[in-house]
């Protein structure tokens, strides 16, 4: 008869959480013979009944298998027992192989260990299709635990409520930590989800004593919680302490908590001293030589900055206590005066995260809108109004009540360099062709940078009341800007694509194809080109086809190559020169690509434009 055998394992965390056995092996065994137990263990009490087995243990059982199959990713099973392997419905012993545990990353390195559940006599349900078994079963806490222990993976399950609700709170970030003498460790970090259900995995190595002189001798990890909300603003922050409570203390591999949050209005946060210290990701005490006789380029890479600014630094709702504003100056170097940053000159930025807990629904749930400085606000977004040239940060409060709580970003403002000199007509360079230099047109001249300073202002604006004089948090001395564009026409000499407004110069050219574009290469091939712009990056001439590809980046000191590797090269280099020795007439009759691309050493603080690239086709043969 054919017997199926179907059903879900899981292990207990605790009473009200539990985990699937995802991807474990389950092993089914004939009892042993002449084992007069079988009954007795048939019918106890399963948690009487497990055991852990050593590699000799599992080996011994290996003669009396019956079948194994894999548990899924939800930890059902569904195994077959027919008359290949002489099964007639008696006991079983229901093992289960573990070769990791949920939640161990990927590679942690861990040997494997076998389960003995228990001995089961199925209660058979006989049909048309043979006889069938269902069983679920969970291994118990104590047990369950125990097991994990053993594979050093170690959790931490949990939920967040309303404390004078109760309700669960979703989309909440929760931190564990460990309270250690010498240096507290974060253990983990996690998401509620709409039950207000979060698990924290980690592994014993984590928190175990590493110090020259070990401190935590015994037992796991004290823990103590800290609950943000999305955007990081606290919304419970427990004391160390804590972590030494009898509750806490020498935490087990299954650890399970409830936490609870105040709904009482309050603003956690504790005032900074705003500073504006960034462009970009870049510090411009450090990332940036901006010293006044420096360059003004970044210190790594010699970029100068365009187009759209990203100020920032430190921010802070108030200033002394009272409602803060900030504005920004800018003047070109060597200037006496200051000018305003005004509104017209900012892009539209988001300057933090106004977070609400919404309990009009179930379960309560974070609400988040961004406020943005600069431009047109979304429907979704707020806008902040400027105070004339003066940026008022938002002062809401009430992540539980009102209109929620405002969270800064430390952004400050999107600056548009375009607006602090005249960057234009674009350079007109429509009358070179590919080889010549960019400055060939009588009057036509690559741009240098501009050099600026730009500083920001912060004062006080209490209700009721004037403003503060204003007090300066920042001071880049030296910022070098390049917003210069170019005219110019790619592959100028077979059907020419006019480029207007081009970042740089880009422009390739074939010496053999003359002005028709159609003469076939036999042996030579000369690629012309011209690379251009104030800051010029790597550039590089790439001939692709059979046998390619083939690169090289021309320099000064190539023959027939003229001009500056900084701002302007050009000139004709041959194909021997690109192949590394290889001639034309070697190369397959087939068609070619011929690439030139240009590095541009630009950035706007978060990223770097990509190369230019002009091309132009050719046949051999």
């Amino acid at each position: 008869m054919r017997y199926t055998f179907f059903g879900h394992l899981c292990g207990q965390l605790c009473s009200d959480c539990q985990e699937d056995l995802a991807h474990a092996t389950l092993r089914l065994y004939r009892p042993k013979d002449g084992d007069d137990q079988v009954v007795a263990r048939a019918t106890a009490d399963t948690k009487h009944t497990h055991q852990i087995l050593d590699a000799a243990e599992a080996e011994q059982k290996a003669d009396r298998l019956l079948v194994e199959a894999d548990l899924d990713s939800e930890g059902r099973f569904n195994v077959v027992l027919d008359e290949e392997v002489d099964y007639d419905g008696d006991a079983i012993e229901v093992d289960v192989y573990l070769e990791s545990v949920p939640g161990m990353p990927e590679g942690t390195e861990a040997g494997p260990l076998q389960v003995s559940i228990t001995t089961l006599q199925p209660q058979w349900r006989k049909g048309e299709e043979g006889a069938r078994f269902g069983w679920e079963y969970c291994i118990p806490e104590r047990f369950w635990c125990q097991v994990r222990g053993q594979f050093g993976a170690w959790t931490i399950c949990g939920d967040v409520i309303l404390c004078e609700t109760g309700a669960p709170v979703e989309g909440v970030t929760v931190i564990a930590f460990d309270r250690d003498w010498i240096q507290d460790d974060e253990v983990g970090i996690a998401t509620t989800d709409g039950n207000g259900r979060f698990r924290i995995d980690y592994l014993q190595q984590d928190f175990e004593p590493g110090t020259v002189i070990d401190v935590e001798l015994v037992g796991g990890p004290d823990l103590y919680f800290r609950v943000e909300t999305p955007a990081g603003q606290p919304l419970l922050s427990e004391d160390p302490s804590a972590g030494r409570r009898s509750s806490r203390e020498n935490a087990g591999p299954c650890f399970c908590v409830d936490l609870c949050l105040d709904e009482e209005p309050d603003d956690p946060d504790p005032e900074v001293y705003p500073a504006f210290t960034h462009v970009g990701g870049y510090d411009f005490q450090t990332d940036i030589d901006s010293g006044p006789a420096g360059t003004g380029e970044t210190v790594r890479g010699g970029r100068a900055f365009h187009r759209t600014l990203r100020l920032n630094g430190i921010m802070s709702k108030t200033l002394n206590g009272n409602p803060l504003e900030y504005k920004f100056q800018y003047r070109e170097r060597g200037a006496s005066s200051w000018k305003n940053v005004t509104p017209s000159q900012l892009r539209k930025m988001k300057i933090g995260t106004l977070e609400k807990v919404d309990t009009s629904v179930s379960p309560p749930r974070i609400r988040t809108k961004d406020y943005v400085v600069g431009g047109t606000p979304d429907s979704d977004e707020v806008g902040v109004t400027p105070n004339g040239n003066w940026i008022p940060m938002p002062q809401k409060s009430g992540i539980f009540s009102g209109d929620g709580s405002f969270v800064p970003n430390h952004n400050q403002i999107q600056l548009d360099s375009r607006t602090l000199a005249t960057f234009t007509p674009a350079v007109d360079l429509t009358g070179i062709d590919a080889g010549e230099s960019a400055e060939a047109p009588s009057g036509a001249s690559l741009v240098q940078n501009k050099h600026f300073e730009i500083k920001m202002l912060v004062r006080e604006n209490p209700p009721n009341s004037s403003p503060s004089a204003s007090t300066e948090v920042g001071h880049l001395e030296n910022i070098a800007i390049n917003n210069r564009l170019y005219d110019y026409v790619r592959h100028p000499n077979w059907m020419g694509e006019p480029v207007d407004d081009g970042l740089a110069v880009a422009m390739v050219n074939l010496k053999e194809l003359g002005s028709g574009g159609c003469e076939g290469i036999e042996d030579a091939l000369n690629v012309r080109f011209t690379a251009a712009h104030p800051n010029l990056g790597n550039v590089g001439i790439t001939v692709e086809g059979p046998g390619g590809p083939y690169r090289t980046s021309p320099t000064p000191s190539d023959p027939n190559v003229n001009g500056s590797r900084d701002e302007n090269l050009y000139g004709s280099i041959d194909f021997q020169n690109i192949s590394g020795g290889k001639k034309v007439e070697e190369l397959k009759n087939c068609a070619y690509v011929v690439t030139l691309s240009v590095g541009v050493l630009l950035t706007n603080g978060d990223r770097v434009p990509s190369n230019r690239h002009d091309q132009i086709a050719f046949c051999k043969g």
